[in-house]
């Protein structure tokens, strides 16, 4: 299961994702924005980490500047908004790309066959899809088909044991966690973390 590890913005957190293999680390380089990270802090952690490919975060940005702060940071791939940025996505040809939805959009599927040229992943946020309760998801087949069709990564607000009850009905190519504030430098707790990558684990045995 391909794990993208998003907003990361300390050492403790990037160590210990790095230690679980994702794929991904995300870090926000958006000024202005929650979460922002200055690429100077962004540059040092990565030097302290290896396997993942770092991401850049992006959420109001022109593609041109996203182009050019990939070159700039050494950026292994780029995270833009599909209903923020109208600008040419061919100006991103040859970064991989990770488009980030939101999974409410009514014109989701029109969006997704138009952006799948330029994007590798598209991360879905769902969520306002599914009932942090019971895990139910609306309109089930309908992102059964778009995960089947599309490289879907899947951001969701669930309790852990309902991730593989989740994944298992959308297949979906891999799943979203975000990074949070240390308690203090170098101190976290990861328990929730834990729980959702035991149960996932779970899920290949």
């Amino acid at each position: 299961m391909l794990i993208k590890a998003s907003a990361i913005t300390n050492l403790t957190d990037a160590r210990y994702f790095a230690a679980k293999e994702v794929a991904f680390l995300g870090f926000n380089l958006e000024e202005n924005t929650e979460g922002y990270l200055d690429p100077m802090h962004m540059k040092a952690i990565r030097e302290w980490v290896e396997g993942p490919q770092v991401v850049g975060e992006f959420s109001r940005a022109s593609m041109s500047y996203v182009r050019e702060a990939a070159a700039f940071f050494g950026l292994d791939a780029v995270q833009v908004p599909v209903s923020a940025q109208e600008g040419d996505w061919s100006v991103l040809e040859g970064l991989t790309v990770i488009a980030s939805v939101d999974g409410s959009l009514s014109e989701i599927d029109a969006i997704l066959e138009e952006k799948a040229p330029y994007v590798a992943y598209f991360l879905v946020d769902m969520s306002g899809q599914i009932d942090p309760a019971t895990g139910f998801i609306t309109h089930l087949d309908a992102w059964k088909q778009r995960c089947a069709r599309y490289p879907v990564l899947i951001r969701a607000d669930v309790a852990a044991p309902q991730w593989p009850e989740l994944l298992a009905a959308l297949q979906p190519a891999g799943i979203d966690l975000a990074g949070g504030e240390e308690e203090r430098v170098g101190v976290k707790s990861f328990d929730e973390i834990e729980a959702i990558f035991d149960a996932l684990e779970e899920m290949s045995e």
